[in-house]
């Protein structure tokens, strides 16, 4: 089976190479998602704007500013974007549109170079994801070299893991905020029992955790907030609903 994630890696860098990440240099980032996570009145919950993904294909019946929409009508804390072109048929386009309602974004990516950080600042993101097993990939000293740039940039850091190790080396980091993908981005396999195994350890750090993927129902939300998460990341189970509003509001808990 091919490696999923050594393969995004791969298109990260083709991506940066062709100059898809070469917007407006100017800094103006967005609002912080660690605020929305302590202070949204229930618990949070992050849209994600996701129309493709490389194992699924088309997974959403909705254009992107249809999802933003429904999302903002739907009282999303927080939003995140995709904007790896190729597997996810994102785009920094849908990243300025998400900015635009004002709302904190995550700007969701494979992360490899200052460019990419540099473009989520101009485009109004105000947060950035790194995974922290992409660094077992590329140079272990990257991580904390984007960390920093981040930092430089007025950006927040979300640090993804998903496994025990990778969250143990994520905690070390200076990451501002963690997150646990119960999403194997290797094989792209699910195990929806990750969370409740990692967050424990996860809690440790005395950081905010966003649990991520896997998550469909109020249940599964309620669960995550019981743990002890701060919030939670929805993608698929939103995107590809037929009513996106309804879905999310579907899963809204108290805090």
């Amino acid at each position: 089976m091919a490696d999923m994630l050594v393969e995004m890696v791969r298109r990260a860098e083709a991506s940066v190479a062709s100059g898809y990440y070469d917007v407006d240099r100017e800094t103006r980032p967005g609002r912080p998602l660690s605020a929305a996570l302590a202070l949204y009145p229930s618990f949070p919950v992050i849209a994600e704007v996701k129309t493709a993904s490389p194992s699924r294909g088309r997974l959403s019946p909705h254009t992107v500013e249809e999802l933003i929409d429904s999302y903002m009508a739907g009282r999303a804390a927080a939003l995140s974007v995709l904007t790896e072109p190729s597997g996810f048929r994102g785009s920094l386009d849908a990243l300025r549109r998400a900015a635009a309602t004002g709302l904190p974004v995550l700007m969701k990516d494979f992360i490899i170079s200052e460019r990419q950080l540099e473009a989520a600042a101009a485009l109004g993101a105000g947060t950035v994801l790194l995974i922290q097993e992409v660094f077992g990939i590329l140079p272990v000293e990257r991580r904390d070299e984007l960390i920093a740039h981040a930092h430089d940039l007025g950006l927040e850091v979300l640090l993804e893991a998903g496994s025990e190790a990778a969250l143990l080396q994520a905690m070390s980091s200076e990451a501002d905020v963690l997150g646990i993908n119960q999403r194997d981005l290797r094989t792209f396999v699910v195990d929806v029992g990750k969370g409740a195994r990692l967050l424990p350890l996860a809690l440790t750090a005395s950081r905010q955790v966003v649990l991520m993927s896997g998550l469909e129902q109020r249940s599964e939300v309620a669960r995550a907030r019981d743990l002890g998460a701060s919030g939670v990341l929805v993608g698929g189970a939103l995107a590809s609903s037929r009513d996106p509003r309804a879905a999310l509001r579907n899963l809204e808990v108290p805090r």
